[in-house]
């Protein structure tokens, strides 16, 4: 009760005055005190425990990679299986897997693949075997990916299976087949959220599909009724000033609401604009971006640059000193070599 409501103090009290424990009353502290946000207190009990049990772990192992420490949940996974010998259940193979992702741990991907298969989580548990497909897409192997994706049955696949594989043919450059696996999903009878067709626009966006990509928007907004985030609007600006089709993209952004448009719609749109020298839109998409926000000297630099490339230095010069009179700031570029 006290672990529910959040009273981690008065839950603390109760444990440490309990004349006797079990593994199960452990277990339930651990995974309390790691909901809360209460990591470092919970590997302490954790160390603390005289019996540990695959609950035990896989508690603690969540723990960390919830809170982005990969490498520390992953060293934990390890030393249950090879130095206590306890087998991982379904779950903590759901809860090890984002690490693997993260840290593009392919060798460490195949294992786990490989371990599901023979314990049998991958034939009758399809979150194990879409997180599989999701992590070999995240460990750079699109291969390996879509070679498992084909062996699950279309009875078995849900909307996460078809999802993960089309993310990852996004994430690959894999394009034209982003595509069409999104049309085999949708002959298949399944009905595409708001992840799957972001994943088609980030394709389409990127591989210069603009035609597919529109029909795509408009699928979503008038057959499915999914109302379009900003992500989704971003991708639909960014497609079409990639490729040059800037009016459509300033409509576009024009019609975004609102309560949702923010600078870095206005940031792509004025980057098309640099690409393909249009200093009016340029001129315009500036203004617009000065009414949101004026302190970073990135936007001031690019429509110098535009200013520039068309041969205007009067007015490349003026927003010049205009970016030093507001004090605007540039981050300075960084190399790891």
């Amino acid at each position: 009760m006290y672990l529910s409501s959040g009273v981690l103090d008065d839950a603390m009290i109760l444990f440490d005055e309990m004349p006797k424990r079990n593994v199960v009353t452990w277990n339930v502290m651990i995974t309390g005190l790691v909901k809360w946000g209460k990591l470092e207190l919970a590997s302490s009990l954790f160390d603390e425990m005289p019996e540990k049990n695959v609950v035990s772990w896989t508690g603690i192992i969540d723990g960390y990679i919830r809170n982005n420490r990969y490498s520390e949940g992953l060293s934990l996974f390890r030393r249950m299986v090879v130095c206590e010998g306890i087998k991982p259940t379904e779950i903590t193979i759901l809860a090890i897997l984002p690490a693997i992702s993260n840290m593009g741990e392919l060798k460490s991907c195949s294992l786990i693949h490989g371990y599901a298969e023979k314990r049998g989580f991958n034939a009758f548990d399809i979150r194990v075997a879409n997180s599989i497909i999701d992590c070999y897409s995240k460990c750079g192997c699109i291969a390996s990916a879509f070679k498992f994706f084909e062996v699950i049955s279309v009875e078995r696949k849900n909307l996460v299976s078809w999802t993960s594989i089309i993310s990852g043919f996004a994430m690959h450059g894999m394009w034209k087949e982003a595509v069409e696996y999104f049309e085999r999903m949708e002959k298949a009878g399944l009905k595409p959220n708001r992840v799957t067709f972001l994943s088609v626009l980030n394709a389409c966006s990127h591989g210069g599909l603009v035609d597919e990509g529109l029909r795509c928007f408009y699928k979503m907004v008038n057959e499915h009724g999914v109302l379009p985030d900003i992500k989704h609007y971003g991708c639909v600006v960014d497609m079409l000033g990639r490729t040059g089709r800037l009016e459509e993209a300033e409509k576009m952004a024009l019609e975004i609401p609102s309560e949702i448009v923010n600078v870095v719609i206005w940031r792509t749109l004025l980057g098309a604009c640099s690409f393909h020298g249009n200093v009016e839109m340029g001129e315009r998409v500036t203004r617009k971006i000065m009414e949101i926000e004026r302190g970073y000297g990135g936007d001031y630099v690019l429509m110098y640059n535009i200013f520039a490339g068309a041969g205007r230095y009067e007015d490349a010069e003026r927003l010049r000193k205009l970016m030093n009179k507001r004090n605007a700031f540039k981050l300075p570029g960084n190399s790891l070599v």
